[in-house]
């Protein structure tokens, strides 16, 4: 089916008419709805969807693809298993962020690897310049399908018609007003006439019908920015970007077809013949220049000095970190006051260390085997004492959670450390394995790291370590525990059925606001962590 889609005359308009029905469906799962299973269903529609009528655009699939597409259907299915209001909205951001740089990366008008910087700039120009162009040609499309079943003289009649009717708007906006103007009782007939849309059976569907409209357009002319992809003056001029190995579909064997769709040129003008990106490369632009790198005396002083301070704080450190925990504290100072004291600043400066770990690791000009070495030397100082810092902060924090309970906040600070201790942990393996792309692997790592805290189960962790602490103290904040998504709606029903009763009041309140928020929700807007809270609530 995908190869008779691409050699069909009317490949365009196929992929126009498939674009609305896209859109029929995309508001059809989310017009009026809460996101759950439609957030899931619509992205694996959209993936079919650009892979079946750009597919000839896309480069050899990779490891790389089978992973970044395996993130996002994962993320996408936290609005189908999770009810957690902070990652739904992040998600709804990242997401289509994640999907429209991996659509880039595949099928992209210029081969950029998924680690460079440009590729976000090609994916912007693939968004909005590309796509915005094509609306133009979704039209020129319609018009021609309709235009192509009529005979000459009907084509004639019809431009004659649409003079007509041109001609005749200032003049009908003439006659009126002076119409008005002169019989009151015409005005206030004309004046109701707003009121005769109002009772119309399909003003009701008119914002749906708006909403197929622009959403087909778009979704038309973003898949057809990457079969037809514009090309600036500045590019054909610099020849720096992608040259056709393969002739383009000849578009003379078609007259009527809908592949001499693209528009005339213009000063940022497109190329009007269709080249599939598989039969692209890419001309490599000489440089003479090198890229600015640090020189390593400088960075090898700046890490000296920093070092100096570093190794002398963590002395400090050490006379009472690892015995804080058992009472151990410097005098006058309270167990909360010691978790609060410096945690902001410590977080802070391990981030900055990272950024002096990527300048001296990527950025550093290369040196002697004697200066290699001492910058390997000062390198794993810095790496060790960011440790230990990330060790002060980490006891900190728990000794504050002890005190004061688990929260969504303090929960996240405890896996961005861990994300830290990992990324220090790379960056001590590049000290050994010089080819290690540190840029990548940290890149990887984050974007692996954040879909593991969505399927982490933050809202039944932290209901159980409050939990715990109760039983360890006695004390419990059971506002705070009912307000958990419905993640925890099943522990924290079976701890007030067995141990709390007094938790039962606010699990009641929070059921009667999910019945009143889950009566009106249809199919698309499913989610099973609301479901399972509502069963174990309704016991």
């Amino acid at each position: 089916m995908i190869e008779k889609i691409k050699s069909s005359p009317h490949r365009a308009l196929i992929t126009l008419l498939v674009a609305v029905l896209l859109a029929v469906i995309h508001q059809y799962l989310f017009y009026g709805h809460e996101i759950g299973l439609s957030y899931p269903l619509f992205v694996i529609l959209f993936y079919s969807f650009m892979y079946i009528f750009a597919q000839d655009c896309m480069r050899a699939l990779t490891l790389f693809d089978a992973w970044i597409t395996g993130v996002v259907l994962l993320l996408s299915l936290t609005y189908l298993l999770f009810d957690n209001f902070l990652f739904q909205v992040l998600n709804f951001l990242i997401i289509p962020v994640l999907i429209m740089l991996h659509l880039t990366y595949v099928m992209g008008r210029k081969q950029r690897r998924w680690w460079e910087i440009g590729l976000i700039g090609t994916a912007l120009d693939h968004l909005l310049p590309q796509t915005i162009r094509h609306i133009g040609t979704a039209a020129f499309i319609m018009v021609r399908a309709g235009v192509r079943k009529m005979h000459t003289s009907q084509k004639a009649v019809v431009f004659k018609i649409s003079i007509g009717l041109l001609v005749s708007m200032p003049i009908l906006f003439v006659v009126l007003t002076l119409l008005t103007s002169a019989d009151g009782v015409f005005h206030e007939f004309l004046s109701g006439f707003p009121a005769w849309l109002d009772q119309l059976a399909f003003m009701p569907m008119l914002p749906r019908i708006i909403w197929i409209g622009v959403a087909g357009l778009l979704l038309f002319g973003y898949v057809w920015g990457f079969v037809q992809p514009m090309q600036y003056e500045s590019e054909k001029r610099e020849n720096a970007h992608w040259k056709s190995s393969a002739p383009p579909p000849s578009v003379s064997q078609h007259p009527d077809s809908d592949e001499s769709v693209a528009e005339p040129e213009t000063k940022a003008s497109v190329t009007p013949a269709f080249t599939p990106v598989t039969a692209r490369t890419q001309a490599q632009a000489p440089s003479d220049q090198e890229p600015i790198r640090l020189d390593p005396v400088i960075a090898g002083t700046i890490l000296t000095v920093i070092n100096t301070v570093y190794i002398l704080f963590v002395l400090v450190q050490f006379s009472y970190l690892f015995g804080a925990g058992k009472g151990e504290l410097p005098n006058d100072l309270s167990y909360a006051e010691y978790a609060r004291s410096g945690f902001t600043e410590l977080i802070l400066v391990t981030g900055l260390n990272f950024l002096m770990l990527i300048i001296a690791l990527e950025y550093t000009r290369p040196m002697g085997r004697m200066g290699a070495i001492a910058q390997r030397v000062l390198l794993l100082i810095l790496i060790s004492c960011s440790g230990i810092m990330l060790c002060s902060a980490f006891v900190r924090l728990n000794l504050y959670e002890q005190a004061y309970g688990y929260t969504y906040i303090r929960f996240l600070v405890h896996a961005f450390m861990i994300f830290l201790a990992l990324l220090l942990m790379i960056a001590a393996l590049r000290l050994r394995y010089t080819r290690l792309p540190l840029l990548r692997c940290y890149i990887v790592l984050g974007i692996t790291a954040y879909t593991v805290i969505n399927y982490a189960g933050m809202d039944m962790r932290i209901a159980e370590l409050n939990i715990e602490r109760y039983h360890q103290t006695g004390q419990i904040d059971t506002t705070y525990l009912a307000s958990l998504s419905t993640d925890a709606m099943p522990l924290l029903v079976q701890f007030a059925d067995q141990e709390y009763p007094e938790l039962k009041a606010n699990l009641m309140d929070r059921k009667a606001h999910l019945d009143k928020f889950a009566a009106g929700l249809e199919w698309p807007s499913y989610n099973l962590a609301r479901y399972r809270a509502q069963l174990e609530l309704s016991k």
